[in-house]
């Protein structure tokens, strides 16, 4: 997802949004869907932390938010640069 994020930042989402018992479908920049997962992860990550009972737990959060960190930081090492400065001319 981290590498997505900085791949494809101005990218759209298609998402289910749900209002209760109702729901649409709209589209979300990828920038704020992801942003809202990743802290997502990190909330629980802190959530499973303080229960002591459950010290095992806290390795997929942590997983999850090092592998976007690694996907973001290596990103621009497998992209096609010709398609970077297409992109900023938008």
């Amino acid at each position: 997802m981290g590498a997505f994020l900085v791949t494809y930042p101005r990218d759209q989402i298609r998402t289910i949004i749900f209002f209760g018992v109702f729901f649409r479908i709209t589209l979300i920049p990828a920038a704020l869907l992801i942003g809202l997962w990743f802290m997502l992860q990190l909330v629980n990550l802190g959530a499973v932390g303080d229960v002591e009972t459950q010290t095992g737990t806290m390795v997929a959060y942590l997983a999850h938010v090092g592998g976007g960190v690694f996907g973001a930081l290596t990103a621009r090492l497998f992209e096609d640069k010709q398609r970077i400065s297409d992109d900023r001319d938008f």
